[in-house]
């Protein structure tokens, strides 16, 4: 399987840990490469919540033009998988504008009965079969919205 995160990639989610971990004051705990989750976040000794970073070069207003957010299903079912396991709240961190715009969170437990659909078309569809695998949407009003909390 290719590794498709890039460099930039990795310091943009970097970004994102850091501003979220400013705002609520915790410790971000990196998973190693390929992980199933990005971090866990710890509150002195005790993890507390699990987070998977989904950064977006866009605004959430442009975003919105297009409709609802995704999320591959394979990643829900597998951040679904983890909070389950550890009994840890799990979260989709957006983190838009190249991590320096506003930050989201999704809660996993909190998408109710999702169903996986066909992919949309991408702008730079790569022909990867991770190209292809199966969606969920989920509306905006689904996000916990952070940004008041963060230091610009």
């Amino acid at each position: 399987m290719p590794i498709l995160q890039t460099e930039l990639d990795a310091k943009l989610e970097l970004r994102a840990i850091e501003r979220l971990s400013e705002a609520y004051g915790y410790c971000p705990v990196k998973m190693p490469d390929l992980s199933a989750i990005d971090y866990f976040i710890a509150d002195g000794d005790k993890l507390v919540a699990g987070i998977e970073i989904k950064t977006r070069k866009e605004s959430p207003e442009q975003i919105k033009q297009y409709g609802k957010l995704i999320l591959k299903w394979r990643k829900y079912q597998e951040l679904k998988q983890i909070s389950e396991l550890t009994q840890l709240p799990t979260y989709v961190l957006f983190a838009f504008e190249n991590a320096e715009g506003q930050l989201a969170l999704l809660d996993i437990r909190h998408l109710t009965d999702p169903k996986p659909e066909t992919p949309p078309v991408r702008r730079n569809y790569r022909g990867l079969a991770c190209d292809e695998e199966p969606v969920i949407y989920f509306d905006w009003d689904n996000l916990l919205w952070v940004a008041d909390r963060v230091k610009e």
